[in-house]
């Protein structure tokens, strides 16, 4: 590894450095821990201005939940010339707490002594409270399916009701996901309505159509992982943050992927495949042709056709006419061919639904 005064570099170039103290929660340290210079989104996120924190040992953040034999192998790593990576629940000044994400290494003078050590972190908080809710949820499930054994008579009843619940509390997650990146609910609503509607016209019978409308607003619950500065940047992403943005594929499969409900299952497929192409070019495993899940491949042309038509921070809303010559310009490439048929062909159908659910 080439050691460099890392901060050094930092500070010099001046025309960085705010964009920097903006959006990376970034400090460093002396040899002792104590905190010798800190990021605005440090002072941010974490409540305390950047006076409060110099000058301070870490333990300023720390959070009672953290255990001690976390802290003592952080500090055998950083200490032996290595770099450590974690996650770590930090406490807010007014005794709140955040997740985060964290990369923390020694830095160096230019006669490559070390001199302190520096913390780069993302914020994870979204990403671990869903994680929370989720093994709640799971929780849940597990007593009631319990009680659905010791209750035949209601069992028709309770089954009627953890459906509704899963129902809702993936729309509600989906929507969170979208909210990362500045999107409403409605385009959660739209996409499922899509994907139920493309599902039926292809011939996919209403148990599996009903399983997709209520799985495909999963498939981007990944961006709760992607930092806010590459998730709602409005230009375009460097090679690295693409790099970072597609990882929301994996992120949002291993959210879902334990479940052994049949409903999760499909939408840890949908997330996880849902940028496939039909020719093999697609991210993240390249799949080809009918190794997509139609769940994917039916996600794939729901999803695309909404974000074509809406504003997003990056781009204005694409016209109709627009979106179509791509659609089949893509046909076979992008897309799997006969849903595009079947869709352009009933094209005004799921115009009825744009209309239905379009952003106030």
């Amino acid at each position: 590894m080439m050691k460099t005064n890392f901060l050094k570099n930092i500070i010099d170039k001046e025309y960085l450095l705010d964009t920097f103290d903006k959006y990376v929660i970034f400090s460093a340290t002396d040899l002792k821990g104590e905190i010798v210079y800190s990021s605005d989104a440090f002072s941010r996120i974490s409540r305390y201005t950047k006076e409060e924190l110099l000058g301070k040992n870490h333990n300023i953040v720390r959070h009672k939940d953290m255990p001690d034999k976390l802290f003592k192998e952080l500090w055998a790593t950083i200490k032996s010339g290595k770099t450590w990576y974690g996650e770590i629940k930090n406490r807010k000044k007014d005794g709140d707490y955040y997740w985060v994400d964290a990369i923390i290494e020694p830095y160096y003078n230019d006669a490559d002594e070390v001199i302190g050590y520096y913390a780069v972190r993302h914020n994870i908080t979204d990403k671990k409270e869903l994680e929370s809710f989720k093994k709640d949820l799971e929780k849940v499930n597990e007593f009631l399916e319990d009680e659905i054994q010791n209750r035949i008579k209601d069992i028709v009843t309770l089954n009627k009701g953890i459906r509704e619940t899963q129902k809702e509390i993936i729309f509600t997650m989906g929507t969170i996901g979208e909210s990362r990146s500045k999107e409403t609910g409605n385009h959660v609503k739209r996409v499922a309505e899509y994907s139920r509607l493309l599902a039926e016209y292809s011939g996919l019978d209403r148990y599996q159509t009903q399983l997709l409308q209520e799985a495909s607003p999963m498939h981007d619950i990944g961006k709760v992982g992607i930092p806010d500065a590459i998730l709602n940047k409005p230009g375009r992403h460097t090679a690295d943050e693409t790099k970072i943005m597609k990882t929301h594929t994996t992120l949002g499969f291993d959210m879902l992927k334990h479940s052994d409900k049949e409903l999760l299952k499909i939408a840890a497929t949908v997330a996880y495949e849902h940028h496939e192409k039909w020719d093999g070019s697609g991210y993240p495993r390249g799949l080809k042709g009918n190794e997509i899940s139609i769940y994917a491949r039916i996600t794939a042309v729901a999803d695309v056709f909404d974000a074509l038509g809406s504003d997003r921070v990056y781009k204005k809303a694409w016209r109709d006419e627009d979106i179509f010559q791509m659609l089949e310009e893509q046909k076979g490439k992008h897309f799997d061919p006969l849903l595009v048929d079947i869709f352009l062909n009933n094209v005004e159908d799921f115009k009825k639904i744009r209309d239905r659910y379009k952003d106030v």
